[in-house]
Order: structure tokens, then sequence, then C-alpha cells
């Protein structure tokens, strides 16, 4: 849990047309969930968004998740995009484990300026989207492989066009099916009423997620069996707005580790 915790991006970010929240509950059993996100002072309008769960339930699913962020990291400040990023990471994965590990995940690229979402699934969960206070979608984008499962299957780069104050919501399966003590799952449906139900009574990002995972521990009795991951993106829109910069907790865009030589 420390070296999860040590790598992840910081809790909440704000720069005036986005804010960006995130928590990573990990179980007592470490299971492998990370998320990352990203600006960059040279391409300041442009949000990376990516969340990953690594299989198995021990310290490697752990490694495995850091060795993808670091891959992810690194091709990302070469450029690449979501697709090209996935490919990197499954080479990485490919040469320390051979066949023998994999991770799920989702990355992504928000145009803060249009408000376009462009993303790659490679066998996660399809991403929520809060919109107008009143519903929720699942985004749809067919599906790749695994990153290290090395099956050589077509990857599709999806587009989405967010509506201002839209929510995009990044999960592992560690939220939807933590069970409680009668073995019921919280479950996809509770999950994005919750969302909805705090984003109409106006609540803010931060705190919204705080009150989420505050919840998912107690339907589980304060200890998970499954790492449980959020990652919550808000489009503010093209205008910057500067309420929201005065409220962020990070005021300059956020690249996290050394910067590229």
């Amino acid at each position: 849990a420390e070296m999860q915790w040590a790598q992840m991006a910081p809790r909440t970010y704000a720069d005036g047309r986005v804010v960006i929240s995130a928590a990573m509950e990990p179980a007592y059993t470490i299971s492998g969930d990370a998320y990352d996100y990203a600006t960059a002072a040279r391409n300041a309008h442009t949000v990376h968004l990516a969340i990953f769960d690594a299989m198995g339930h021990d310290t490697a699913a752990g490694l495995t998740a850091h060795l993808a962020i670091g891959a992810s990291r690194n091709a990302r400040r070469q450029g690449a995009g979501p697709v090209e990023t996935a490919a990197r990471i499954e080479e990485v994965l490919v040469e320390q484990f051979g066949h023998g590990r994999y991770v799920t995940g989702l990355l992504a690229e928000l145009d803060t300026r249009t408000g376009v979402l462009t993303w790659a699934n490679r066998g996660h969960h399809t991403p929520v989207i809060i919109r107008g206070s009143r519903w929720s979608t699942h985004l749809a984008c067919p599906p790749g492989p695994p990153m290290g499962t090395d099956l050589a299957l077509p990857v599709t780069l999806c587009q989405d066009q967010l509506e201002p104050g839209d929510r995009i919501v990044l999960y592992t399966d560690g939220v939807t099916e933590a069970r409680g003590a009668d073995d019921q799952e919280f479950g996809l449906t509770r999950f994005t009423d919750f969302l909805v139900r705090h984003h109409a009574d106006g609540l803010p990002v931060p705190e919204t997620l705080r009150r989420l995972v505050r919840a998912l521990l107690d339907h589980h009795d304060g200890r998970l069996q499954d790492d449980a991951t959020v990652l919550i993106c808000e489009w503010l829109g093209p205008e910057p707005d500067p309420s929201a910069r005065a409220a962020a907790l990070v005021g300059l865009p956020y690249e996290p580790g050394p910067a590229p030589r």
C-alpha cells in the first residue's frame, strides 16, 4: 500500500477548465490498482487520464501496476496517444514478465478547449458520464485485450464530445463488486445513482469522492477485499473558471516524475 500511494498523482487538481479528484483505497491484500493523470506545460490544453487494474492479489500485482504507470508516463512524454501508449505498456510487461502478468486499463486524453475526449479501452470497465445533474451514461468503445496478453488484436481509438459540467468517472471492479456482510455487491446502479445524486446536490468533485469512499468502506465494514479506485474529471467548459483555480490544491500544471530530457 505504501508503494502504491507513493506512486499516485496528487488526489486533487484544478486549473480553471477541469477539476480532477482520485482515490485509491487498497485492500488488506494488495490487488494492483493504480490511477494517473497529467497536464503538461508544453500542451496545457490537454489532460491525460489513466486507470489500471493488474491481475492478482499480491505484491507482484502492485509492481505490475507500477510498471504500467512508468511505461505510460514515458510514452506520454514522447507524444504517444492512448493507443500507442497502451502498446508501449504491453511491450514493457511482456519484456518483464513474459505472458505471466497482465493489466486492464483505460487511457484517455481530454482537450479542455473543446471537450473532446479521446480514449482507448484495454479490457477495462467503460467510463461513466454524469451529465446535467440528472442522468448518467456509459461510453461505448470496443475493448481491446488486456495489456500484457500480447494477443495482437486491434485496439480502437474512440472519441466522445463532453458538455460543460460533465463528469467522467473511471473506476475499477473493486468499487462495483465490493460485497458487504450480507454478500450484496455495492453494484453499478448504486454507484452511478450515488454520483448523480451528489452531483445534483452541487457538491464539488473532491467532496463527492470523499463521501463515495466512505460509503464503500461502510458497505464493506471498513475492510475491502479488493482495491477500490475511482478517478473523476469534471470539464467546466472552454472558458477558464477563476473560482475553480482558486479552489485548487495544485495551482500549476502537473507532470509526475522528472522532466523529460
